[in-house]
């Protein structure tokens, strides 16, 4: 008896058929038990009303492989067309233990710090397979646009290369038999040379960045759609390919996932394929922003997160799509292959795409003289001679050209409206993460488990402190009363965000005093911003006021005013609101060994 589906019992109405899959649970209605097989195109539902068919399965856990024969019959449940009864079972493969996480439940009432640390059974649970099944329609449908409405040619670039592929510091180094060799940052270099071979090109090429960012939009390690095109006669072809391309993905997703977008809550975008995607400059979108807000960032490189999310909102509510293109970027801004402004060379024919408020693409034409190369490569303080097989097709003729790349996570996140790029990627690698996999290093999610670390490393160091547990202290005037200690020996520790690199910094500052954001930039050469308290929890497992000036533990670069080192004694909440410790200074600068300066006013 061949294998039938789940997707295709109604079509097996009062016949026997063979259905195998995964237990996913069974529950008890009255004397029926109805057992909830999973196959890989949904769930099952058999009905049991034999106590020796049972008796087989009762001790089972979800998980176990089973092989069922039984009836086809209409189904009076409203999500089910059919259901299996009169079962006979066999289990193939059984199992008896607990699952580590409750993957067979229709919700994951769990941090995705939990999930991930069980990524491999978390991805049985059914909204999770939603997403990574739209994702392999999403690369299937650029592939098809690409293909055959673009006449592009796919290439395969490789992933260990000899230099940088865009400049920068960003990158991972890997000893290649006793020389050195970096994991591309992109395919972007190779995609040109392509050019010059086929004008139309594109790829799904890994990519790999050695940024130390714990941002919810930012990974190690990801997926990127290239495309590149030679022959155009004016740029903005570039960006009438990508809007075509993204309006191909939805219309595709609509048409063969309608099952999986429901299930995650129809939060899909809205790309009408009758309303063009909104084209603002640069200097328009701060202008918009500014406009709509009162917030001036009209003299900033770059937009904040906050004018992505505003510019978004504009195209909106103003054209009815959640996409918006923002073109003609500062130059000092963009890598060193962007193509200058012919009319003012401090721009740039670059664009932005953003998204339902998150930039989903970067791409522009790109120079393609060889004098020109070799000025952009020099401009970025680079050396031409480790880009000798690039420059050299510029040197044997290379047409006006352009694309776009788009990295496959922060879109499949951004459509669907996910909350975290690591929610989109299978095993994510970041900081803190290879693979999925948590780091063995001395990096702490968590109150008490940082709270615990700190003690760990007090007593091993065989330093005097004094633990205290008392009620939650929401100011450093109630904290500073129920330790016994003066304003000044309290140490208020404050995470920041760097507004260009997004990463966060700790600056650790006495407690009656307020923080220079003028020596913070300084400091850290880039204009900072207070974290948000909703991310600080979700990154750290921390609340505000009970984080511990022990930045390291979060893998965070710290500071500490020069104020807290002359104060014999420092006073901190641990990790929670309501424990503290009290020690002195000298140890406690020895332990965490900050960098130090002048950051308060």
């Amino acid at each position: 008896m061949e294998r039938v589906l789940s997707s295709e019992l109604n079509h097996h109405l009062e016949q026997t058929v063979l259905v195998r899959g995964w237990l996913n649970n069974l529950r008890a209605i009255g004397k029926l038990n109805f057992l909830i097989l999973r196959d890989r195109k949904g769930l099952i539902q058999i009905v049991i009303n034999d106590k020796e068919e049972f008796n087989k399965v009762k001790e089972l856990q979800p998980g176990a492989v089973l092989q069922i024969v039984g009836k086809v019959t209409a189904s009076t449940e409203a999500n089910l067309t059919a259901e299996i009864i009169d079962p006979k079972i066999e289990v193939e493969v059984p199992i008896k233990e607990v699952p580590p996480i409750e993957f067979y439940k229709p919700e994951l009432h769990a941090d995705l710090e939990f999930v991930l640390d069980h990524r491999p059974i978390a991805l049985r649970q059914r909204k999770i397979q939603a997403v990574f099944k739209i994702q392999a329609e999403l690369v299937h449908a650029y592939r098809l646009f690409m293909h055959d409405l673009v006449d592009a040619v796919e290439y395969f670039a490789p992933n260990i290369i000899g230099a940088s592929s865009e400049g920068g510091a960003e990158f991972f180094n890997v000893d290649y038999f006793g020389y050195t060799a970096t994991l591309a940052q992109s395919s972007q270099l190779y995609k040109q040379i392509m050019v010059g071979v086929n004008e139309r090109v594109y790829a799904l090429m890994p990519f790999f960045r050695a940024e130390n960012s714990q941002t919810t939009r930012h990974l190690t390690e990801g997926k990127q759609f290239e495309f590149e095109m030679g022959f155009f006669k004016h740029w903005h072809e570039i960006l009438d390919i990508q809007e075509n391309c993204i309006k191909f993905m939805v219309k595709h997703l609509h048409a063969t996932c309608e099952k999986e977008i429901t299930l995650l809550g129809n939060t899909l975008i809205d790309a009408p394929s009758s309303v063009p995607f909104p084209r603002v400059t640069f200097k328009e979108a701060q202008q918009i922003y500014f406009e709509r807000t009162g917030l001036d960032e009209r003299n900033e490189p770059d937009l904040s997160p906050a004018a992505e999310r505003e510019l978004c909102s504009y195209a909106k509510e103003k054209f009815g799509t959640d996409l918006i293109f923002v073109t003609d970027w500062k130059t000092s801004k963009r890598p060193f292959y962007a193509y200058p402004n012919d009319q003012n060379k401090e721009l740039s024919d670059t664009f932005d795409l953003l998204c339902a408020g998150t930039e989903i693409t970067s791409g522009g034409a790109r120079r393609h003289t060889y004098d020109s190369m070799v000025e952009g490569i020099e401009m970025k303080g680079m050396d031409p001679a480790n880009f000798t097989d690039y420059l050299s097709i510029f040197k044997q003729g290379m047409p006006p050209h352009g694309g776009f790349g788009m990295g496959l996570e922060r879109l499949t996140m951004t459509f669907l409206r996910l909350k975290n790029i690591r929610e989109a990627s299978l095993f994510p690698s970041d900081p803190k993460r290879i693979a999925g996999n948590r780091i063995k290093a001395k990096i702490f999610f968590g109150s008490e488990n940082i709270r615990n670390e700190i003690i760990r490393l007090l007593k091993h160091a065989d330093v005097e402190f004094k633990h205290m547990t008392h009620e939650p202290t929401p100011t450093s005037e109630d904290s500073a009363a129920v330790r016994g200690t003066t304003l000044q020996e309290g140490v208020k520790a404050i995470i920041l965000r760097g507004k260009n690199s997004k990463k966060n910094y700790q600056f650790n500052i006495p407690s009656h005093l307020k923080l220079d954001m003028k020596a913070v930039a300084d400091a850290v050469q880039e204009k900072c911003e207070f974290e948000a308290p909703e991310v600080i929890k979700e990154r750290f497992g921390l609340t505000v006021g009970g984080i511990p000036p022990f930045g390291q533990l979060l893998n965070l670069e710290t500071f500490y005013d020069d104020q807290v080192k002359t104060s014999p004694r420092s006073a901190f909440n641990c990790g929670l609101l309501n424990e503290s410790i009290v020690m002195n200074s000298k140890d406690l600068i020895a332990i965490v060994n900050p960098k130090i300066g002048h950051f308060t006013k």
